[in-house]
């Protein structure tokens, strides 16, 4: 079943149809008023011309955006008004009279014409508020048929419309030229009558002339209805017999006006005829014919016949043309009508004003010497009504085809858009426009045809602590990050062939024809440009991207191989510490295999919650108690102890720090509660961080302490000074860890990007000094001078100082002397499980 409602895309069509229309209704106006100089009426005036421009240009520059709080009263004002217009033209054009509020109410065509215009407007204006339309969508075929539909729809509706006129035109003038035949015909045959009496009165004897005169005078009247009267006149004009009426006529002095008395005078001898003003401005028209007669005697007369007008035309022959009303110009001040209802009109103005100005205007000839204009009205538009009624369904078929095409086409259209997105979202990733991950294999298979014998390359890229950034900023900016990465590397990869977004923070750039050292400059400065800070309004994020690279050499090395390789390279340079690339050799295997059963084998101990947690405790060296111990995860594989120096990097690298991080720190708060020993010392747990950038962690640990009864004093939380430059983010959460009274410590202070300079500002409150600085520092030396001052620093800006990796009696008694140090190390004891620590507590007391 096809669907009536408009898509965005078929309203669009429409409305630059509706656009069309206009523009092409304008143009054929304009065209008519040129090509078509005598018409009876116009089909499109200019008017309507001028109008259908008007609103072509309103519709095209109408706002893009309507206002949204008064549109919904907006749709109904608009449909009332619209119907209102288009009932009152269609009323007008069915209805027998012509009133109509607007153009040319006689018009039939106009008036069907304006109706389609008022509805093809109003409609355009709902299609326009409904679908706001900024651009034209849609099928091209589509638009280009729409208005092909439309400029030969409206091109037949004129062309039939102005053949409707122009038989109408025809039928004007045929009454005009019957008019101007039956005029000739019939004064042609009186004259020859009238020739016919003078030709028997001149032969008549002298003394019976004025008998056999008036005898033929009354036989001539009675025989013809059409003269009026018969007179005589002698040679002076003067009036010698006749019938009542012609008494009457010369009585009134008709005959004795200049014109006709000059008439009467000039030597003619032939039958004439004249009128002027005098005898045709009467109800009874009357022409005088002068019939010039020599006596046998010689005398002259003078015989007139009143011939009357209304009568020298018959109606009869010309009446199926009686929808026009026909006035002959006798004077300019007299329009004799043709027809016996209408009367005669004295002026022009009088004449124009009593009809529409709908008329034809011809010269008719009369007896090939008199020429006079004739005007032929329009009386009836029945007719041309009808026709205009039913050429305005070329119209409604035109809409209704290019309706019905708009819809099916547009089915078709947005099949073709669905699966041109459906493809190309199954190719390009929605959210960098970066190929897939399973269309990579593809377009390298493609551009392998033309690398052929030459190096390849895969470079497989990995973004350094972004889950970290997901999770403290959320996805909205990590996505933004995500899309600011593939624009990087759009710009800076200019050598790549193909750019694919692999994973969710992973990406790889595939190479042809490119050698090693080409290779290793475009990806430094790939690397230097991903490393620049990312600016996302109010928040600055720093990242850097570890990367691997496997070149072909020449050998014929599967894509898949290759990118294995990558991988492989991918992961040596973030174990070295990331912000740099590594190219792959076969040595790395070994140690990736590691690296993928380390973790394999992780994954399966944080499911099966086989993590352990061990405590080192932390001494005051000044009261020789414990004060402090610090949580250390143990990871138990296969009977034997895996360093945590071999599955946390693993582990961070992962992102299954994340769940190593809250298994401890589950582990831990269990501990602390349960534990009395604990409850009166503070506990250390490290974080990574990726934990601490996790969105609300501060709200999160605070909530799970007070669920435990465990007050944040007791909670030491430990950070590596590495993390310290990530700057931003991460030290405002460690200030909000301090404003809740967490502790807050700095792990392996001096081995960092901070360094001294940044000491004033950390946001911790304890700083463990690195065992780097304690080796050494039991001799006298520089080792001691630098350990020394570190921890004077320190204690002048009121940190707690723990130094770790004490483990020689030597060092315990240097420092000794400073007041209230804190000492972490072998030299008191190792990291042991809980029961053990519980033992050591007892027995350190």
């Amino acid at each position: 079943m096809m669907r009536l409602s408009l898509t965005q895309s078929a309203a669009s069509i429409l409305y630059l149809g509706f656009i069309q229309f206009f523009l092409v209704v304008a143009f054929l106006g304009a065209l008519e008023s040129v090509v078509v100089t005598q018409s009876l009426m116009p089909v499109i005036s200019l008017q309507l011309s001028l109008t259908a421009l008007g609103l072509a240009i309103l519709l095209a520059f109408l706002p893009k955006v309507l206002p949204t709080k008064k549109i919904k009263y907006l749709i109904p004002i608009l449909l009332i008004t619209g119907a209102i217009l288009f009932i009152n033209f269609e009323l007008s054009l069915w209805r027998h009279d012509s009133s109509s509020w607007f153009w040319d109410s006689h018009n039939p065509f106009i008036l069907s014409f304006s109706a389609v215009m008022v509805f093809v407007f109003f409609l355009a204006l709902i299609i326009k508020i409904k679908n706001p339309i900024t651009t034209v969508k849609g099928s091209i075929t589509a638009k280009v048929i729409t208005f092909f539909a439309i400029f030969i729809g409206i091109t037949l509706w004129q062309v039939t419309a102005v053949k409707t006129v122009t038989n109408v035109a025809v039928d004007a003038q045929n009454k005009i030229k019957f008019v101007e035949t039956i005029l000739n015909k019939n004064l042609e045959s009186h004259i020859t009558s009238l020739t016919r009496i003078k030709t028997r009165l001149e032969a008549v004897n002298a003394d019976d002339f004025i008998k056999m005169v008036n005898i033929d005078l009354k036989i001539y009247t009675q025989d013809f209805e059409i003269i009026s009267s018969m007179l005589l006149l002698d040679e002076d004009l003067n009036y010698i017999s006749g019938t009542t009426y012609s008494e009457q006529f010369t009585n009134d002095g008709l005959i004795a006006t200049s014109p006709i008395t000059n008439w009467l005078k000039a030597a003619e001898n032939k039958v004439r005829f004249a009128a002027n003003s005098a005898t045709l401005d009467t109800d009874t028209p009357i022409i005088m014919f002068s019939i010039p007669i020599t006596a046998s005697n010689g005398k002259k007369y003078q015989v007139l016949a009143l011939l009357n007008l209304n009568l020298l035309i018959e109606n009869r022959y010309i009446d199926y043309l009686s929808s026009f009303d026909t006035f002959i110009e006798l004077t300019p001040k007299i329009y004799f009508a043709i027809d016996k209802n209408q009367k005669n009109v004295q002026d022009l103005n009088s004449l124009l004003s009593r009809y529409s100005k709908h008329y034809i205007v011809n010269e008719i000839v009369v007896r090939e010497v008199i020429k006079h204009n004739v005007y032929s009205f329009i009386k009836d538009y029945s007719k041309l009504k009808e026709a205009a009624q039913i050429e305005q369904m070329i119209i409604w078929l035109t809409f209704a085809f290019i309706y019905i095409l708009i819809l099916a086409t547009d089915s078709t259209f947005l099949l073709r858009q669905q699966s041109i997105v459906l493809h190309k979202m199954a190719k390009y990733d929605e959210l960098t426009g970066l190929l897939r991950r399973d269309a990579l294999n593809a377009e390298i298979e493609a551009k392998q045809v033309n690398c052929v014998d030459v190096n390849c390359a895969m470079v497989f890229f990995n973004l350094d602590g972004f889950s970290a950034v997901n999770n403290s900023l959320g996805h909205k900016l990590g996505d933004m990050v995500l899309q600011l990465v593939a624009k990087r590397l759009k710009k800076n990869a200019v050598g790549a062939g193909a750019i694919s977004r692999f994973g969710n923070d992973e990406f790889v750039l595939h190479y042809c024809n490119i050698s090693k050292q080409q290779l290793s400059d475009e990806i430094t400065l790939v690397i230097k440009s991903l490393a620049d800070i990312y600016n996302l309004g109010e928040v600055d994020i720093h990242l850097t991207v570890s990367v691997g690279i496997a070149m072909s050499d020449g050998e014929v090395i599967s894509p898949a191989l290759l990118l294995q390789q990558a991988d492989i390279a991918m992961d040596n340079a973030k174990a070295l510490g990331g912000n740099q690339f590594c190219f792959y050799h076969k040595l790395m295997d070994e140690s990736h295999n590691s690296m993928v059963t380390i973790r394999s084998e992780l994954q399966k101990a944080i499911k099966n919650e086989a993590l352990e947690v061990y405590y080192q405790p932390i001494y005051n060296l000044t009261t020789q108690c414990i004060v402090a111990v610090e949580a250390l995860v143990r990871w138990k594989n296969n009977g034997s102890y895996i360093s945590p120096a071999v599955f946390i990097p693993i582990a961070e690298q992962t992102g299954q720090i994340l769940q190593v991080g809250e298994q401890v720190l589950t582990q831990v708060l269990n501990d602390i509660s349960t534990i009395a020993e604990l409850q009166n010392i503070c506990v250390a747990v490290n974080f990574s961080p990726q934990q601490i950038q996790q969105r609300n962690f501060t709200e999160k640990l605070y909530k799970l302490t007070s669920e435990k009864n465990i007050q944040p004093k007791l909670l030491t939380i430990e950070v590596t000074e590495m993390i310290m430059s990530e700057k931003g983010a991460i030290e405002e959460v460690l200030k909000a860890l301090m404003n809740k009274g967490f502790n807050v410590a700095i792990d392996d202070f001096g081995t960092g990007y901070s360094s001294l300079s940044y000491l004033s500002r950390q946001p911790a409150n304890i700083i463990k000094i690195d065992r780097e600085f304690t080796i050494g520092a039991e001799l006298a030396g520089q080792k001691r001078a630098l350990l020394e001052g570190i921890i004077n620093i320190c204690t002048q800006l009121n940190k707690t100082v723990v130094v770790e990796g004490v483990e020689s009696p030597e060092l315990i008694g240097y420092l000794s002397k400073f007041n209230n140090i804190r000492i972490q190390g072998f030299y008191y004891c190792k990291p042991m499980p809980l029961d053990k620590l519980i033992e050591y507590i007892h027995n350190n007391k």
